[in-house]
């Protein structure tokens, strides 16, 4: 997957394979919820499914981790906040 930043837009490239993963994303993250839905409770393996998930989206979305927030940043994005807090 290619991921080119611009001032007005963000434009991502991927591939057929990306784009059909993004599909099993979806559809793992659905097939979650309904057990929770339906069983008012989380097995085991849907918290290592969540946790796979996420590792694949960071990777993805090329994804940075910020110690200052605490969360994931858009690429970039860490160094455009340091800039803005020096000045």
């Amino acid at each position: 997957m290619k991921t080119k930043i611009l001032k007005n837009k963000i434009t991502i490239e991927m591939s057929h394979s990306e784009y059909d993963d993004f599909f099993k994303y979806i559809n793992k993250i659905r097939s979650i919820l309904n057990t929770i839905h339906e069983t008012n409770d989380l097995w085991l393996s849907d918290v290592q499914n969540l946790s796979s998930l996420q590792y694949d989206l960071v990777n993805l979305l090329d994804a940075e981790w910020s110690t200052d927030k605490y969360t994931y940043i858009k690429r970039g994005e860490k160094w455009h906040l340091h800039k803005q807090n020096t000045n």
